[in-house]
């Protein structure tokens, strides 16, 4: 099973996607039904840290904790302001603010506080988180649907991070479901 934050940096490589799709897209509905599942998605992504992975960051180092909650607080600022410009002329300045936050704040996610936690927490916590994420993802219905949005090259990525033999034989959509059945 993958740990909770494999699965958060797998979410940052399908917001990644997501935004550079975003970034070369006309109005029209396939741009309305990009943005709304990235709101959704991020939503999701940002909920669960809050609540489940930050209280814990916070214990490891507090002021890395508070950054990533005004970081939270500006793409949820982004989100919106993509969601009002979804057809209108500036969508485009608008993906590209957010991905410029969002790239700051995956990075410092991914080199800083996810590596002190893993050295720092409990492995049975971290598994515990990670249910709880496939849950939530479960739930909401997402879980297939944000792989499906990675690329070949991303699903392999996250495949190796999962251990899963045989990956590199294997089509696109056998990784997704490869990656799936690892979770």
């Amino acid at each position: 099973m993958a740990d909770v934050l494999t699965m958060l940096e797998t979410d940052h490589r399908v917001v990644e996607r997501t935004l550079e799709l975003l970034a070369g897209s006309e109005p029209g509905p396939e741009r309305d039904t990009a943005v709304a599942e990235l709101v959704a998605s991020l939503t999701l992504h940002m909920q669960f840290e809050e609540s489940e992975i930050y209280p814990l960051l916070q214990q490891v180092d507090d002021e890395m904790e508070q950054e990533a909650e005004v970081e939270h607080g500006l793409a949820r600022e982004g989100l919106a302001k993509l969601q009002e410009l979804v057809s209108e002329p500036g969508f485009g300045a608008a993906v590209d603010m957010l991905k410029g936050g969002i790239s700051h704040h995956v990075q410092e996610e991914e080199t800083e506080a996810f590596p002190k936690m893993r050295t720092e927490c409990d492995d049975s916590q971290l598994q515990q988180l990670t249910g709880r994420l496939l849950d939530a993802k479960r739930a909401a219905g997402v879980l297939e649907t944000e792989l499906g949005q990675l690329t070949k090259d991303q699903l392999l990525e996250v495949a190796g991070r999962l251990e899963v033999t045989g990956r590199s034989s294997m089509s696109r959509d056998d990784l997704v479901a490869a990656v799936v059945g690892s979770c």
